[in-house]
């Protein structure tokens, strides 16, 4: 009976995993749902070579007025026209000059009713002005991207005829050529397209730019390059009124701040992000108290500002423009937690402000901002800095910098004389160093040597590359201070070797205040952790400490 019972199990086991087999080997149990996602996936051109001629089933799920395609035509793409049903194409992107003749084959109307999206990449403008005439029947067409070629061309009649398009609500133009030309005049009429998005990716005058945007009051989103080299008529310029306009972009612009100023003011909106990028080389940008006047007059709705400008150091060798940055320390700067930062690249300083973001010593994913000047101040990145000490001293003096980057590897006897100009440092991040031979010091660097080891206030270290163990060693050293070290290794040998040593020298070192390391490395993994936790117990370094993976950083915290 037993055998019986158990031939019976057997069989039903055996007719039950047929049963499964037969399941998953038949392609045609799978859901339509999961083929709208492979098709998706294949895009129409693929998806038609793969599954078209196979059976009924996907001859009717293909012409289902359900799927909808986003067509790709690539340089690899066939000429050849891909059969899909009009009613069914979501997107159409043309992202290579080679289908310039298959452009002008559409014959858009109205059987494209659920066409959203236009992409043509390197298009003639004589082909695009033909075919935005076409557009205007198409119901749902809300998204239009242009770049035309590397020519000389009017874009007037191209900026009219898109106008006219009465759905649409995203337009990117780009024209890399600088000579292209807009001639619009002004609207006299109420315009009745809805576009909410201009992106202008191509430069273009002041005055050129209010006779566009009397074409859309609606807009909300708006990024331009500027002509750079143009006059802005102000005297020609009436005011206008974009109430929904909640964010502006303006890129490589040598507008003067009085000018950027006055344009501000003739755009009447409620701007919430500006994103500026100056060439001007004009020191008024660097004015913190009149940003903060004007800011609180013009622009009191304003959430995100962002601004970047460039300044050559020999054309200003009589203008100590660091000397204002501690102006952007004040409490209206502080409150709004926008950070100033200042970047080196041999002779060229970029300075910048940016809503406050994440830095690397904030390792805490629960970590909630202090409202602190500490935090709030200077940034200070260097690029291949040089050794012309001129430039780094003027720099270095005239503010009080909280947060030094290097990018370039630096021989210890220059960081040393940099942390010697920096006294208030608390973060300090390295490439790479390089350590100098201490019998080659000069007497200088010697003197200044242990000063700058018993006053610096540098209680974050960050080494991104270290060549030798003796590169952690000397930045203990200089950094008495030191509550937090973070160091990249390429491979897991490199620290199941090091931190041994690195945990040794912190426990030998008197009065130490290192409580928090990180590990970086590509292919940490929880193995990693635990052979750590063995080698910390098994050494008894610490008695109470907590270790924690985050992705590829290791964290080891004690008290």
């Amino acid at each position: 009976m037993n055998k019986d019972k158990q031939k019976l199990n057997y069989n039903e086991s055996l007719e039950k995993r047929n049963r499964i087999d037969h399941s998953l080997s038949s392609i045609e149990n799978l859901p339509n749902e999961l083929f709208n996602e492979i098709f998706d996936y294949l895009g129409a051109y693929h998806m038609h070579q793969t599954f078209s001629n196979l059976n009924y089933r996907f001859q009717r799920l293909i012409n289902s007025s359900s799927l909808l395609f986003k067509i790709t035509f690539r340089r690899s793409t066939p000429v050849q026209m891909i059969r899909v049903n009009n009613n069914q194409i979501l997107s159409i992107h043309f992202l290579s000059s080679k289908h310039t003749k298959m452009i002008s084959l559409f014959n858009f109307d109205s059987s494209f009713n659920r066409l959203e999206s236009l992409i043509f990449h390197s298009i003639k403008p004589d082909v695009l002005i033909s075919l935005l005439s076409k557009l205007i029947h198409l119901p749902r067409l809300f998204s239009l991207t242009i770049n035309i070629d590397n020519i000389s061309a009017d874009l007037t009649d191209i900026y009219r005829l898109i106008f006219d398009l009465p759905k649409l609500k995203y337009i990117r133009f780009f024209a890399m050529e600088p000579e292209v030309s807009v001639s619009l005049p002004l609207c006299i009429h109420k315009q009745i397209n809805n576009i909410k998005y201009l992106i202008i990716n191509h430069s273009i005058t002041l005055n050129n730019l209010f006779s566009i945007l009397s074409y859309t009051t609606q807009i909300e989103h708006l990024s331009f390059t500027h002509k750079r080299s143009s006059t802005f008529n102000v005297g020609s310029m009436s005011p206008i009124i974009l109430p929904n306009l909640t964010y502006l972009a303006i890129y490589e612009t040598d507008l003067k701040f009085d000018v950027f100023e006055i344009f501000i003011t003739k755009i009447h909106s409620k701007l919430r992000v500006l994103s500026l990028e100056s060439q001007a080389e004009d020191m008024n940008y660097l004015n913190a108290d009149r940003w903060k006047k004007f800011i609180l007059k013009y622009l009191s709705q304003l959430e995100k500002f962002y601004f970047t400008c460039e300044f050559r150091e020999h054309r200003h060798r009589n203008k100590r423009h660091m000397s204002t940055s501690n102006s952007f320390n004040s409490s209206f700067w502080i409150e709004r937690q926008w950070i100033f930062e200042t970047e080196i690249h041999l002779d060229i300083f970029i300075y910048s402000i940016h809503p406050y973001k994440k830095r690397w010593f904030e390792y805490d994913s629960q970590y909630t901002m202090i409202n602190s000047s500490k935090f709030m101040q200077i940034i200070l990145t260097i690029t291949c800095y040089t050794d012309e000490w001129y430039y780094l001293r003027r720099i270095l003096t005239a503010g009080e910098v909280y947060h030094l980057k290097i990018n370039d590897e630096i021989f210890s006897t220059e960081l040393i004389r940099m942390l010697n100009l920096l006294p208030y440092l608390d973060s300090l991040q390295l490439s790479s160093l390089r350590l100098s031979n201490l019998t080659n010091m000069i007497n200088e660097e010697r003197k200044i040597l242990p000063m700058v080891t018993c006053q610096n206030q540098i209680t974050k270290v960050y080494l991104r590359q270290m060549n030798q163990i003796e590169d952690i060693y000397f930045l203990v050293d200089q950094c008495p201070r030191m509550t937090y070290l973070k160091v990249d290794f390429s491979n897991h040998m490199d620290i199941e070797v090091n931190i041994p040593k690195i945990l040794m020298k912190i426990n030998t070192k008197y009065n130490h205040h290192i409580r928090l390391l990180c590990f970086r490395v590509v292919v940490a993994d929880e193995k990693l952790v635990e052979n750590l936790k063995r080698m910390i117990h098994f050494e008894k370094f610490f008695s109470n400490y907590k270790i924690k993976r985050v992705f590829d950083n290791i964290y080891i915290e004690w008290k």
